[in-house]
């Protein structure tokens, strides 16, 4: 997943700061493209897919905005892991910083899924992470809460505060 991610980088590329305002573009877009789809390969193996209907590169600001956007994730042998939707894009490739926001919802193919109005990729940590509400489901298992750290995967996560919710049928290894 993390090169799943790190695919988008390159795709889209502009920033948010740590106040969730986004970066604002000086001038004029190098580069506008619309309902573009761009698909990006690891050895050969399709690892991302990404669908989004307008697209501005700020190439000085190191900066990409997207709008409307839909990305499909891989895994390694090219089997399918994870949908993300979201309103709007922004990331700035050369910090590795990516976030989305508005309507964002991530879908794993294991049924688990996430909705918050933004969300934060820290390459560095390979960590997934958001300040605002947050309402992860699995079936009939609702958890809501504010505040979200999780793996990539959507494997391990962490509700920071006010977590409440409804689990039924914990596994085994599901627990600590």
């Amino acid at each position: 997943m993390k090169s799943i991610l790190a695919a988008l980088l390159l795709t889209l590329s502009c920033s948010q700061d740590k106040t969730g305002t986004t970066v604002q573009p000086k001038g004029m877009p190098d580069q506008i493209l619309e309902n573009s789809v761009v698909i990006f390969t690891v050895n050969g193996i399709k690892s991302t897919v990404v669908k989004a209907k307008y697209i501005e590169k700020y190439l000085a600001q190191d900066l990409t905005k997207a709008t409307g956007l839909y990305v499909d994730f891989y895994d390694r042998e090219g089997k399918h892991t994870t949908v993300l939707v979201a309103d709007s894009g922004d990331i700035q490739e050369k910090k590795q910083l990516l976030s989305v926001h508005g309507e964002v919802v991530v879908t794993t193919d294991r049924g688990v899924k996430l909705e918050t109005k933004t969300l934060r990729w820290d390459p560095n940590a390979a960590k997934i992470v958001t300040d605002d509400f947050v309402k992860i489901t699995r079936g009939q298992d609702l958890v809501t809460g504010y505040g979200m750290e999780s793996d990539q995967e959507l494997k391990n996560i962490k509700i920071k505060k006010n977590v409440s919710g409804k689990v039924e049928n914990i596994t085994r290894e599901e627990t600590p």
